[in-house]
């Protein structure tokens, strides 16, 4: 995203900042659906994903968290997954808050909410937003008793992410990066 040729070279991040969006949705989810839900609508788990859900089936695994919105690890089969940015499996309605399926045959783009046709917005963190309370309390679960993390394929300088690791090491936690 952020490297010399990453997407924010080439797309104005605008789009993806919550104020903006909020007034703006229509001109919003052109950028949005071809920036990440054309993509993911193909991505499939890799070799590591696929561990981690076996690692979870076998008990070693208590937990994931997990920055990325592209739900690979619910498609590879992990059954708790802390999805610490959101997911793009659903989309939720600002208005009355009525979630539904990421569905575009079904809802169009722009995506309008069933029950009250608000422009929906997608179940992820935007600039300008806090990180959901449900995703902080599933963190702070799983950092419980924590004895061992493994961080797997982040630079760790996205926060409040990044702080993760740094609190299960100050726990006790002992980290393989």
């Amino acid at each position: 995203f952020r490297g010399p040729n990453g997407i924010w070279s080439r797309i104005d991040t605008k789009y993806l900042e919550i104020d903006y969006f909020m007034r703006h949705g229509k001109e919003c989810w052109p950028v949005i659906h071809k920036m990440f839900f054309n993509p993911l609508s193909n991505a499939r788990p890799n070799p590591a994903h696929h561990v981690l859900a076996w690692m979870e089936h076998q008990n070693l695994l208590s937990g994931i968290i997990t920055q990325n919105i592209d739900n690979l690890h619910h498609k590879a089969g992990n059954t708790n997954v802390v999805e610490f940015h959101g997911n793009t499996r659903i989309l939720v309605c600002p208005r009355c808050e009525h979630q539904t399926p990421a569905d575009f045959d079904k809802l169009g783009l722009p995506p309008r909410c069933p029950q009250c046709s608000t422009i929906l917005k997608p179940d992820f963190v935007f600039f300008g937003e806090n990180i959901p309370s449900s995703a902080r309390r599933g963190t702070e679960e799983l950092l419980k008793n924590l004895e061992l993390m493994i961080v797997i394929g982040t630079t760790g300088v996205i926060f409040p992410a990044g702080q993760i690791p740094r609190q299960a090491k100050q726990s006790g936690a002992f980290i393989i990066e």
